[in-house]
């Protein structure tokens, strides 16, 4: 996630050498990973840290919040400052201004004004890559324009958004790992409020037919902006003869993901607008000659059984307590339901797949750990890869599950995802 957070920040000219900055901090998630996330980097980054806590006057428990932000500044050895604002008085002030775009509007204003008192030029916001996807949606089933579609924007005066190309899943992975508290407003929840009704309602339901409707939405802000491709995207497109550069043009403009192969034993691969070049896998890679085509990737939405090819079927159990493996049952990964993205996906494995196994300290490829865990050759190409919808890979059978997902002492979904083979499944 760091580093995702230098890349954004060095992509989007967010923050320079010198800079003071006000994190704003609420206590949830999301703000206490960009806090976090800036404290660690602030060498890096040259920056000067200060930390604000905004007071809506709305709920009781915002106290208790408060607290806990000046809680995590002094641990962290930063300045704090609480903030107090009129929700009330803004929606006098302008009729029709729903609860939540007041408290929003009161809330930037309080910020300016402390980042200008402080002399500070930057007020450092948590918004992230999902709330860019639900931001996106939300204009789209109101009604907008082209300038809508563009979402929220990465830089505005002195707001910045640091976060913006970070997911949810990763920011509650960043944070249990190093521990950090936090608090979750329970508005988030409310489905009484639109936006919470999109994510908990539209997004899910949209991700039946797209397990990666989030980033396409993404996608369609950064076309809305006219961001134009990487420079590894448009590297790997100007080295493409020009009838592959066409085609490759073509299911950019098209959407969605696609895949091509090309001369020089290269696999071109096309994911909501974006390119990368790979190398083909071997003709005497996973898969044994004569096997077939690669099966279709099945979306796992709910617990149930899921046949793969003929090799067998994963099963996924769902439970509120830690389920004790039976004797002689297969191997199992169990996860935390709340920090994995949804829906799962089981699909075949694909060339330069990687994975952090539970209690390891980095990521490596499958092919490394199969071979390290003595998987037969012929049997590689035909196990199920079962990952998020963010693709991150949670199980493969045979290997230990992913350190992604790891569930903790606040766990209150259980998810437990298994192999059976075809010969060990009864009729």
């Amino acid at each position: 996630m760091l580093s995702a957070v230098l890349a954004t920040a060095a992509a989007h000219d967010l923050l320079r050498a010198g800079d003071r900055v006000v994190v704003a901090v609420s206590g949830g998630p999301d703000s206490m990973a960009l806090l976090h996330a800036l404290w660690e980097l602030r060498g890096r980054l040259g920056v000067t840290l200060e930390v604000a806590a905004v007071d809506h006057g709305l709920r009781a428990e915002a106290r208790r919040e408060i607290d806990l932000v000046r809680e995590r500044a002094a641990a962290l050895g930063l300045p704090f400052t609480a903030v107090a604002v009129d929700v009330a008085a803004a929606r006098r002030a302008r009729r029709g201004l729903s609860l939540q775009d007041a408290a929003r509007e009161a809330r930037l204003g309080a910020l300016e004004a402390l980042a200008r008192r402080l002399g500070a030029g930057r007020v450092a916001l948590g918004h992230q890559a999902d709330d860019q996807a639900e931001t996106v949606l939300y204009r789209i089933i109101r009604g907008t324009g082209v300038a809508g579609l563009a979402g929220i924007p990465y830089r505005r005066d002195v707001f910045v958004r640091p976060l913006l190309d970070v997911t949810r899943v990763q920011i509650l992975r960043y944070i249990t790992r190093r521990s950090i508290p936090f608090v979750e407003d329970p508005s988030n929840a409310d489905v009484r409020f639109a936006r919470a009704r999109i994510r908990h309602r539209i997004l899910p339901a949209l991700a039946q037919e797209n397990p990666r409707v989030a980033e396409a939405l993404r996608a369609l802000a950064a076309a809305a902006r006219g961001d134009g491709p990487t420079a590894a995207g448009a590297a790997a497109v100007s080295s493409l003869s020009r009838r592959a550069a066409a085609t490759v043009a073509r299911l950019a403009s098209r959407g969605g993901t696609a895949s091509i192969d090309v001369a020089g034993g290269r696999r071109v691969e096309v994911s909501y607008g974006r390119v990368r070049v790979t190398e083909r896998a071997s003709p005497r890679g996973s898969r044994s000659a004569g096997a077939g085509p690669s099966p279709a990737a099945v979306q796992i939405a709910k617990p149930g059984a899921y046949p793969w090819l003929a090799s067998g079927v994963v099963e996924v159990s769902e439970s509120a307590a830690p389920v004790r493996p039976a004797k002689g049952a297969a191997p199992a990964g169990e996860f935390d339901a709340d920090r994995i993205a949804w829906p799962l996906v089981m699909r075949p494995r694909r060339p330069g797949d990687r994975m952090r196994p539970r209690g390891g300290r980095g990521s490596r490829k499958l092919s490394d750990l199969m071979i390290d865990e003595k998987i037969a050759r012929p049997l590689r190409g035909a196990l199920p890869i079962v990952t998020g919808a963010d693709d991150v890979v949670l199980f493969v059978p045979g290997l230990r599950p992913a350190e992604a997902g790891r569930p903790s002492t606040t766990t209150r979904r259980f998810i437990k995802v298994c192999f059976r083979r075809a010969a060990d499944v009864k009729n």
